[in-house]
């Protein structure tokens, strides 16, 4: 009888889930209470040094777990969340998370590492994401933390007079810019000219498959051509098997991401993996 109630209570809230991923306002109102009541929680998936193996950066991912209907995925509620004015304020929900994780855990980790927050085409209409860094930049001093902006392709970012003074702002204040998906959607050349970013993150797209794939291999190798010539540095996305590490390797990236690696973990368990010295592979 238990294991029949277990198995109609999934069911039931299966069910629930799909009916309300379905419905968009239904979905929209529990976002916004879900930001209100911080439910949604940063997850970060190491980037790692190509050369050396060692973790030297992550990507803050933000994760909605509710507590009825379950891990409801970023595919649902990041282009909703973008769609109805609410990215910046998830934006900001994460940047202060991660930071507050920070100060809570005593921990030494290597010099530079970088944590990249995701920024959409909202974050650049106002100063709030520079002071956002300003504080993340304060509040975690004493770790030797840099912060990056991994800027999405999803909406373009227009190139306006504002834009160009917050990244100059952002310049100064030692904030790396990534461009994500480069060569899908809009993260494009004009991205390079227009951010002049120190990251281009190479889409999974082009680097599943590479090791067997000659336009794939051309396509790469392309990209990291433009890179090298602008000083540039290059993260692969998506990397998942050996053979991949190593084309990519032979091809010249300088950074891994992908579950071959590390899957995304809990903001406090990539910390305590810092406070370790031994690469992850």
């Amino acid at each position: 009888m238990r294991i029949f109630k277990r198995t109609f209570k999934s069911a039931l809230l299966s069910a629930l889930s799909d009916k309300t991923l379905a419905q968009p306002h239904a979905l929209l109102f529990m976002l916004r209470r879900a930001i209100n009541k911080h439910q949604l929680m940063p997850f970060i998936q190491p980037i790692v040094d190509a050369r050396t193996g060692e973790t030297v950066a992550g990507e803050v991912l933000m994760r909605w777990h509710h507590p009825a209907l379950g891990n409801i995925s970023p595919d649902y509620f990041i282009p909703l969340a973008e769609k109805n004015g609410l990215i910046s304020r998830i934006t900001e929900s994460g940047i202060q998370s991660v930071a507050r994780t920070v100060m809570s855990m005593a921990f030494i980790c290597r010099p530079e590492t970088t944590l990249f927050f995701n920024v959409s085409a909202a974050d650049f209409k106002n100063h709030a994401i520079v002071n956002l860094c300003k504080a993340f930049k304060r509040d975690t001093a004493q770790r030797d933390l840099r912060i990056g902006l991994e800027i999405t392709e999803r909406e373009a970012v227009e190139d306006t007079t504002l834009v160009k003074d917050l990244c100059k702002s952002l310049a100064l204040l030692g904030v790396d810019l990534s461009v994500d998906d480069f060569g899908t959607g809009n993260a494009n050349y004009h991205y390079l000219m227009q951010f002049r970013p120190r990251y281009i993150k190479i889409d999974k797209m082009f680097t599943a498959g590479v090791e067997a794939d000659p336009v794939k291999e051309a396509i790469v190798r392309n990209i990291i051509a433009v890179a090298t010539e602008l000083h540039c540095l290059t993260i692969a996305e998506g990397v998942e098997t050996d053979a991949q590490r190593q084309k990519l390797t032979t091809l010249g990236v300088s950074h891994f991401q992908g579950y071959f690696f590390s899957k995304p973990v809990e903001a406090s368990v990539f910390f305590h993996q810092l406070m370790h010295a031994l690469p992850l592979r």
